[in-house]
């Protein structure tokens, strides 16, 4: 029978990406977004089925998993959220609760839901879950306190999972740094008003700085999506997948500088290059 993977967010990006890197190495797919019509453009076959998937709704995901109840699903890939950026102390209660919503409680929530129809399935070993963080799961830097926070909380669910499940299925954390994605499109979005509250405030010139160099930065130093999810389904195909895979150099040369830089200079060198010096 067919081994099916679940991806959330499809619409564009690394989970996009992942849709046709899956397909290739032959898997079929269940490719899921929020509005299906985001899903109309991927090319049609029998290894091939699209859902629509709020992660964040119960019902969307019960439905969801009904619909996957006759495929042998063998793998989950948790890809969906997006980042809330600002400084701590300007963002609401709110938006702090939605940024974790989605990107742990809604994490959390897709992979109860799919472990069931997963260890069913699967034999065992064959099984994985994918869950995709950041780089700034592992570190922090100023206006993106609410999405490494959520990042940080992903790390600590995928080492647990992976602890409680193992080894019958295998998880594999992936902290990805810059990738030319959708992921900035959303930036603006996610903020709201959050600029007018910011203006004429200190942190002004830090999010104008931050804001650069999520245009910038990127398009630089960044991978582009697909050779992300070319490294995500490599592991996955791995009889024995690695625990943690921390994709490109950027991330790399962060995580390296941060462990041999003492914390004073650390903090002095990240504070300078957002202009909190």
């Amino acid at each position: 029978m067919r081994r099916w993977v679940l991806i959330t967010g499809c619409s564009t990006g690394i989970g996009r990406a992942l849709v046709e890197a899956c397909r290739r190495t032959g898997w079929s797919v269940v490719a899921t977004a929020r509005r299906l019509e985001s899903l109309a453009d991927l090319p049609d076959g029998e290894d091939l089925l699209r859902l629509p998937l709020d992660i964040t709704d119960a019902a969307s995901l019960a439905s969801a998993a009904e619909a996957c109840r006759p495929l042998r699903l063998t793998a989950l890939i948790n890809n969906a959220g997006y980042g809330q950026m600002g400084p701590l102390e300007l963002l609401r209660a709110d938006e702090m609760r939605a940024q974790f919503e989605t990107n742990v409680v809604g994490l959390h929530a897709a992979t109860c839901a799919f472990l069931p129809l997963i260890r069913a399935a699967a034999d065992p070993g064959e099984g994985r879950i994918v869950h995709v963080a950041s780089i700034l799961g592992r570190m922090s830097v100023p206006m993106a306190g609410a999405y490494s926070a959520s990042k940080h909380a992903v790390v600590a669910l995928a080492e647990t999972l992976r602890l409680e499940v193992a080894p019958a299925v295998r998880v594999i954390l992936v902290e990805p740094g810059a990738v030319r994605s959708g992921f900035r499109e959303t930036l603006a979005w996610a903020m709201g008003d959050l600029p007018a509250r910011i203006k004429g405030t200190p942190f002004a010139p830090a999010m104008e700085a931050y804001l650069d160099r999520q245009r910038t930065h990127a398009a630089s130093h960044g991978l582009s999506a697909q050779a992300c999810a070319a490294r995500i389904v490599s592991a996955m195909e791995r009889a024995d997948p690695p625990r943690r895979i921390l994709i490109g150099r950027d991330a790399f040369w962060a995580t390296l500088g941060k462990a041999l830089l003492p914390g004073t200079a650390w903090d002095w060198a990240v504070r300078k290059a957002f202009g909190l010096s």
